[in-house]
């Protein structure tokens, strides 16, 4: 990894549209494992390796540590899932000399359904980190230039590094998507656009996507690196990066022969990036006093405590009063004020109520949720 001048992935995020469109990822606790065969050691076998996937996702840890908490859910994964199936996936020859030109082979995976409720439980027992399966949305467009020409990728783009980069967003449990590239886009952006970084371009046709976030890069085969004459497969690419979140800018670079390894390695430092500052840490639950005006009806108080009930990190919530026109909650969690706050802001539910004298609460806040 090597700091360069110019860049070549940048992360921002959308300074039009709504702030914040988060969404449930709803495939975050199914995870597919491939398999030797159906018997009942090779599917404990990749249960277990399922499990550790699904806390790569659920904790934003890339490598998740192995508490005794953890190794004895590892030993018996049945627990911790409600339903599975075996699928049989298209995979490409192991070895490219080896392809006939006949049909791929066909592999065998294992798909588990996780049930959320014990899961989560093991990821407070064991104290790991806990990032909600609300996650950002990710735009990406990325210019691949090969020497004589540019293109930007799409959804049907059959290039290693777009599935690189749908592989690292299905580990790491983020909502991804590529442009359609319609005649839609084809008007509204051009190779150079992408390459130059144009926002006043990028922006307005990225709005019909609703992402959160938007990933822009550019790939280009390493002139100082062996290969860059010979065939594409041999071929070394480069790629700079530089992404910004939350107004702190990470530049980096890698390089290698494998283009699916680029956008893996993309994604990961995109999601340790995200989850460093969205997860809510794994120490000892405490209390949170909440001061929250704005609830106009029965439906409201509803809402709101249903909401925060859904927070994973949120293990009670109860009401102790309604004073001065506000509803007062105890909450019991392991978040803190301030990343509390920034995911109710995120959520577009709870808002800090500056303009509020109110004493002895922990967050005073105005309901939105519903408008």
């Amino acid at each position: 990894m090597r700091v360069l001048p110019r860049l070549v992935l940048l992360l921002v995020f959308l300074p039009a549209g709504p702030l914040w469109a988060t969404e449930v990822v709803p495939w975050m606790y199914e995870v597919a494992v491939p398999v030797e065969d159906q018997s009942t050691a090779e599917r404990r076998r990749a249960a277990s390796e399922g499990l550790k996937r699904l806390l790569t996702r659920l904790t934003g840890l890339a490598h998740v540590p192995l508490t005794p908490e953890v190794a004895e859910a590892l030993e018996a994964p049945d627990r911790y899932y409600n339903e599975f199936r075996f699928a049989r996936v298209a995979t490409e020859p192991v070895d490219p000399a080896e392809d006939t030109g006949g049909p791929a082979r066909s592999g065998l995976e294992l798909v588990i359904q996780f049930d959320p409720d014990p899961v989560q439980a093991l990821i407070r027992a064991a104290g790991l980190p806990i990032w909600r399966a609300q996650r950002e949305r990710v735009l990406v467009w990325v210019v691949l230039a090969d020497g004589t020409s540019r293109q930007i990728l799409g959804t049907a783009s059959d290039v290693p590094l777009v599935s690189g980069l749908n592989q690292g967003a299905r580990a790491r449990g983020l909502p991804l998507t590529l442009p359609l590239l319609d005649l839609e886009d084809q008007l509204a952006v051009d190779p150079a656009a992408v390459w130059g970084r144009l926002s006043q371009v990028i922006d307005p046709a990225s709005r019909r996507y609703e992402a959160d976030v938007l990933l822009l890069g550019r790939v280009s085969p390493a002139a100082d690196a062996p290969g860059f004459e010979s065939d594409a497969d041999d071929r070394a690419w480069e790629s700079d990066w530089e992404f910004w979140v939350d107004g702190v800018v990470v530049p980096f670079t890698t390089s290698g022969v494998d283009l699916a390894a680029h956008g893996r390695e993309a994604v990961d430092v995109l999601a340790d990036e995200l989850a460093a500052r969205r997860v809510v840490h794994g120490r000892q639950a405490g209390q949170l006093q909440l001061a929250v005006s704005g609830l106009r009806s029965p439906a409201d108080y509803g809402e709101l405590l249903n909401y925060l009930r859904s927070l994973e990190f949120v293990q009670n919530v109860g009401v102790t009063g309604l004073r001065g026109g506000r509803l007062w909650l105890l909450l019991d969690t392991p978040a803190d004020p301030e990343r509390l706050l920034g995911t109710f802001e995120r959520d577009q539910q709870l808002y800090d109520d500056q303009l509020a004298r109110v004493e002895n609460a922990d967050l005073r806040l105005v309901w939105r949720g519903g408008d």
